[in-house]
């Protein structure tokens, strides 16, 4: 399976994200237990017993960011991306890794903003910077980069992946909590302090409720793991923040979030138990925020758990075990268990800092992604220069629909899945998004979007590639499953702004070939027979090149079953229709299924003239513009006079509670001929 994601609505500003690691290639996920802030310490409730219940905290403060750099022939590298600004933190320690490099004494940070040291051995060089600034980091014949060192740095550019965001950070507000004693509201902060001296109110170490570790517990405990344990696995948890969310404005101090894990003795480990007070400020601004059920999340809080499964042995058996090998007791069959806990109160007792929880939602996460047998396909057609994207189950588009519509028949299930394309062109070193664009499916969930790029740097990008999310959207529970793929293609050329042209050496023409039978006596009363024999027939199809003349007639119907026989269904006008002029019909969508009849008609001075549809190939009715439009196809019935210009268009409860989630605004009627659609009419829809 491919990495892939799960959406959980937890709180009215938080909306969880669990991205289960790539199974297929689960070595993408380790991370090195080094001193980059993933070093792992271990806080037992029952000091020295490894079976009682422990906390999991990444290094205390790690102050370490490491950096790989690389020779891209051209540019210098750091983290894989070429001419790279880094926002660098005053005070903060960074090494760069330059092993990679031909001459690694070559690579400097120019400038006197930091302290540097170079380790030869290693092939690391370490910079500390002090004073704030901007400066650049250079290579010999090499495009360098420049670096601004400030107060604060931005985490998403200055941190690299190994920061598992499960420390405890006073400066960003990032703290833990245990329990108090036998209150299940009640937590002690680890790393807050209201009183300017910590250590004497540090509550593992002074506090007589607290019988577990101490902090120098905890740093042995940090040194003999980082001896003990290569790597660790992990899958990633983002709690995605409403944009304005203010838990302050809701009478809230913030809030409480716990992962779980379970041993075979019955006893919970708790992966982390972070808390988020106000004043925090360790959140990342997305740099892609998203809409999902009409509220943008513009925000998120990452923080990266130990997977479940495939698992290192090195640490089962030192977080679940008492360090011998294969100790570990955690369940097999354990899965994540979630809670989310707001804060009401935090308050200083006696000198140590509490929080008080209220209002919580606990619930559990599969330890492997339930829906592994889903994925999003994007591949070149074989019929012609697009690509198709689709989503299938067990390999079949087929079984993918037949899924969704089972959900949707037998659970009550308002399913839609959404396409989020992503083009991105590669120049030079450089992978530049040149374009986005979305699509959604309400129906025939087996049939291919089909698109088409159009590369923007056609004559210089070496390839492009198209990235693809699929998100499979139930609107009943608000819940969502994400799954992504992406498609390189190595001819840019192919896709640009200008189809290429076909040269052709002497002048285009047609040759003309005709099967003349010779001009005898007997194949002159052949040609007679069959010309005779031929059937003949007329169809009439509608044109409407005269568009501005045509008025429109819009009534609210009603189905109701026939009184000869109730299994069959009429259509009853529920009002007298009236013409009005294109661009000024008005119709109501109420939050439950309807049925809307149109009547269209031509003006010949002061008469009517009906405009036939019935030869029309399809109607199409489409409410609201962009990537919000929905689209319904004319309803068939014999109550319906398509002769006599008019059509009735069926809006199910689903898509019309859709609708009524949103402002006022135009429909579009359109004839559909199978290739293109020419508009009809357009006029204005009122929810209610």
């Amino acid at each position: 399976m491919a990495q892939s994601s799960r959406y959980f609505r937890i709180d009215d500003d938080v909306l969880l994200e669990f991205i289960y690691h790539d199974q297929s290639n689960p070595n993408a996920y380790e991370i090195e237990v080094d001193d980059n802030g993933s070093e792992v310490m271990f806080l037992d409730t029952d000091r020295g017993n490894p079976f009682a219940q422990r906390h999991l905290i990444s290094e205390l403060g790690g102050d370490v960011v490491n950096f790989d750099v690389t020779d891209d022939g051209a540019y210098i590298a750091v983290e894989g991306f070429a001419a790279r600004t880094l926002l660098l933190q005053n005070g903060k320690t960074y090494k760069f890794n330059l092993s990679a490099l031909a001459v690694p004494t070559d690579f400097d940070i120019e400038g006197t903003l930091g302290i540097k040291s170079y380790d030869a051995v290693a092939g690391v060089l370490t910079f500390v910077p002090n004073t704030d600034g901007q400066t650049s980091y250079t290579y010999p014949n090499r495009v360098g980069g420049k670096i601004t060192v400030d107060r604060r740095a931005n985490p998403l550019f200055s941190n690299p992946d190994e920061d598992t965001g499960n420390d405890v950070n006073q400066t960003l507000g990032r703290f833990h909590a245990v329990q108090h004693l036998d209150d299940k509201t009640k937590y002690a902060l680890i790393g807050y302090d209201s009183t300017g001296v910590y250590d004497k109110y540090n509550y593992i170490n002074n506090s007589t409720d607290w019988q577990g570790s101490n902090s120098g517990d905890l740093v042995a405990n940090q040194a003999a793991n980082t001896l003990a344990i290569n790597y660790i696995k992990y899958d990633t948890i983002r709690l995605h923040l409403r944009s304005g969310y203010s838990f302050s404005a809701r009478g809230y101090e913030g809030f409480l979030f716990e992962v779980t894990a379970d041993r075979t003795s019955g006893v919970k480990n708790y992966l982390t138990q972070l808390v988020y007070l106000n004043q925090s400020n360790y959140e990342y601004a997305n740099p892609k925020p998203f809409i999902l059920g009409e509220t943008l999340y513009s925000k998120f809080i990452e923080v990266k758990v130990p997977t479940l499964v495939q698992q290192n042995q090195e640490f089962l058996d030192r977080f679940y075990g008492d360090g011998t090998q294969f100790s570990s007791d955690v369940s097999q069959t354990s899965n994540y268990g979630i809670n989310f806990k707001l804060i009401d109160t935090l308050s200083a007792e006696a000198g140590y800092d509490y929080i008080y929880t209220g209002e919580e939602n606990k619930f559990t996460v599969s330890r492997e992604d339930e829906f592994q047998d889903f994925t999003v396909v994007v591949e070149d057609a074989d019929d012609g220069d697009y690509f198709k994207i689709y989503g299938e189950k067990d390999n079949s588009a087929s079984n993918f629909e037949g899924y969704i519509l089972n959900r949707i028949q037998t659970s009550q299930d308002d399913i839609t899945v959404f396409f989020d394309i992503e083009v991105f062109e590669q120049v030079g070193v450089s992978n530049i998004k040149t374009a986005t664009a979305g699509f959604t499916q309400y129906e025939d969930f087996d049939t291919p979007v089909v698109y088409r790029p159009v590369i923007q740097n056609a004559n210089t990008a070496v390839n492009f590639s198209i990235d693809v999310t699929m998100r499979i959207y139930n609107q009943t529970d608000n819940t969502q499953i994400v799954k992504r793929a992406s498609l390189t293609v190595p001819q840019a050329a192919k896709y640009g702004k200008t189809l290429q042209k076909v040269t052709i050496s002497s002048a285009n023409k047609l040759s003309e070939i005709y099967n003349v039978l010779p001009n005898t006596v007997p194949n002159r009363v052949i040609q007679d027979v069959l010309t005779n024999a031929l059937p003949r027939s007329t169809k009439q199809v509608i044109a409407l090149v005269e568009r501005h003349n045509v008025v429109t007639a819009s009534a609210p119907v009603q189905a109701v079953p026939s009184l000869s026989d109730p299994n069959t269904i009429e259509i009853e006008d529920v009002e007298e229709v009236s013409y009005v002029s294109n661009g000024q019909t008005v119709i109501t969508i109420p939050p439950f299924t309807t049925y809307i009849k149109f009547k269209f008609a031509k003006k010949r001075g002061d008469d009517l003239e009906y405009v036939p549809l019935n030869n029309v190939e399809n109607i199409v009715l489409t409410v609201g513009r962009g990537d919000k439009a929905l689209k319904f196809n004319h309803y068939q019935h014999k109550d319906i006079e398509m002769i006599d210009g008019e059509v009735l268009f069926k809006i199910d409860e689903g898509n019309a509670k859709i609708i009524n989630g949103r402002n006022n605004g135009r429909f579009y009627i359109s004839l559909d001929n199978g290739n293109e659609e020419t508009m009809l009419t357009t006029g204005r829809y009122k929810v209610g």
